[in-house]
């Protein structure tokens, strides 16, 4: 009960409920938000004028000093088409910001281009005769330095006249001048060939004191937004908010039916992942997070299925290992019990007993050996195992203790070669465990081979590592065991028939190099020259 009243707690509506209010808010919030945009707008378009502001070009001045013209920052400096030249001294085009153009410019024309500064201006009246135009008169307009009848100072003023014939030939000039205007500078007095493009004159020096100057081509033809455009802007706005409010309403139905799908196969998956079924997977596409959220279910299903298998696999070797521990008991128990029996119901001649007693004595001291293994292994895998490390040269170790080896593989039989570096390799190794390690896989060779067999012991430095090789040239490992040699209890038949292994030397080998931190490995037959070769890297 209390169960149930947790999860009522817990649950706060259904899924689909939830993206209906999250949609319903935000369908509100976009519409609150637009109404405050098409307001700010309106007040924005009623009261604000886009026009070129060719100032804004100068005062990059450094850029052009530097002449780093392709940096400057044009934007609304120019108006849509507009663009810059730059010429110079000769009135040479030396850069231009759009590429499309191809004007042609002499320094006389300059002269008649509108200055930036507004210090100079033309004034350009057409002479009428009988209807048609029969000259011109080009009126000049600059400051005047001169003190007036007030003493006021510098004045705008008129400063020079020049009367022109329909032909643009000079009648009178009050300065000198040339003696004809061509077309180009007319039109450049007049404001230019497309009445959108207002030309202006700026003149500078670059760093290196070359004059330059600069051509502004100012785009006036969008200066404003007129009404057509403002109802287009306006129609499109509510488009929008009708297309929104459609979209609200197939959206809500969509993403639930889109949530819904693949939480209807969770849920069902989950369900028969609680019955005890394991081989689950969903297969779903859509959403990047769905399928994501699925692909997680499925490598978890995946995993407790193979945490299953590894757990059955252990159980099974755990039984094993439990036969194979009563088996190995079993046989010298067997023998000990029948001929303690025999000897205590004086069914064994007198002349027989001291044979009887020595196997019973032989069989007892093997019983012991294994319980003894048996204890070391546990120990080792026992949490709290612990090597007693002390810091010493492993190739002078490793000398003494095959000098010490060298006279019991004699008498056994057996040759031994040895490999190891006249060099000093510091290492911090526990003395006693790892001699373990050694007499576990000499053991192994002495048992599995016959005499004349050939020992192998070498050592080499690896990077920061120092490799330990031992093996032999003898009967070799069958392949069945290869895969298995480290686990506990896997011995050949012989040995296991014969009671001469406990199938866990090896084993114990292994765990006392990992507790070192190292590795242990049989080397496969292509990479050695001997039947039997184990690595072992620490």
């Amino acid at each position: 009960m209390s169960d149930m009243k947790d999860s009522f707690r817990r649950e706060k509506g259904s899924l689909y409920s939830l993206v209906t209010k999250y949609y319903i808010f935000f369908a509100a919030v976009v519409l609150i938000l637009t109404f405050l945009v098409i307001t700010v707008t309106n007040n924005v378009l009623d009261n604000v004028s886009y026009e070129p502001n060719a100032g804004g070009i100068i005062d990059q001045m450094s850029l052009l000093e530097n002449e780093k013209y392709d940096k400057i920052r044009l934007e609304s400096y120019v108006g849509k088409d507009g663009y810059i030249e730059v010429l110079d001294e000769a009135a040479n085009v030396i850069y231009k910001s759009k590429a499309s153009v191809d004007n042609v410019y002499n320094a006389e024309e300059l002269e008649y281009i509108p200055k930036l500064s507004g210090n100079t201006y033309y004034s350009l009246d057409v002479i009428t005769k009988n209807g048609g135009s029969s000259g011109y008169v080009l009126s000049k307009y600059s400051y005047v330095n001169e003190l007036d009848e007030d003493d006021s100072g510098i004045y705008f003023g008129l400063v020079e006249v020049t009367i022109l014939d329909e032909n643009r030939n000079v009648v009178y000039s009050s300065n000198d001048s040339e003696d004809q205007l061509t077309e180009q500078e007319l039109s450049y007095i007049t404001g230019g060939d497309d009445e959108n493009i207002y030309m202006q004159l700026y003149d500078f020096y670059n760093k290196s004191g070359d004059k330059r100057y600069l051509i502004i081509h100012a785009d006036y033809s969008t200066n404003t937004i007129d009404m057509m455009y403002r109802r287009i802007y306006m129609t499109g706005i509510f488009l929008f908010l009708t297309i929104f409010a459609v979209s609200i309403v197939f959206f809500v139905f969509h993403t639930a039916v889109a949530v819904r799908k693949p939480m209807s196969m969770l849920q069902d998956a989950m369900a028969e992942l609680g019955q005890g079924k394991r081989d689950i997977a969903i297969s779903y596409s859509g959403p990047k997070e769905f399928v994501q959220i699925i692909d997680t279910f499925n490598e978890m299903t995946e995993k407790l299925q193979k945490s299953e298998e590894e757990r059955e696999q252990l159980e099974a070797e755990r039984q094993k290992m439990l036969a194979d521990i009563s088996h190995d008991l079993k046989t010298p128990i067997t023998v000990i019990q029948g001929y303690s029996k025999a000897v205590s119901d004086g069914l064994v001649p007198e002349q027989e007993k001291k044979k009887y007693l020595d196997t019973i004595t032989l069989k007892a001291d093997n019983l012991a050996e294994l319980i003894n293994t048996f204890y070391e292994y546990s120990k080792l895998e026992h949490p709290e195992f612990q090597l007693i490390r002390s810091n010493g040269d492993i190739c002078e170790y490793f000398r003494e203790y095959l000098a010490l080896k060298y006279e019991e593989l004699e008498i056994s039989g057996f040759d031994l070669e040895i490999d190891i570096p006249e060099e000093k390799i510091a290492r911090s190794f526990d003395e006693s465990q790892l001699k373990r390690v050694f007499e576990n896989i000499i053991s192994n060779s002495l048992k599995s081979n016959p005499s004349g067999t050939k020992i192998y012991a070498g050592m080499k430095r690896i990077s920061n590592n120092v490799a330990i090789y031992l093996g032999d040239d003898g009967v070799g490992i069958p392949d069945a065991i290869r895969d298995e040699i480290f686990k506990p209890f896997v011995v050949g038949n012989d040995a296991r028939t014969s009671g001469t292994g406990t199938g866990l030397g090896l084993s114990i080998a292994k765990l006392i190099v990992e507790a070192h931190g190292g590795t242990i490995r049989l080397m496969d037959p292509e990479e050695t020259e001997y039947s039997t070769m184990y690595e072992i890297i620490l």
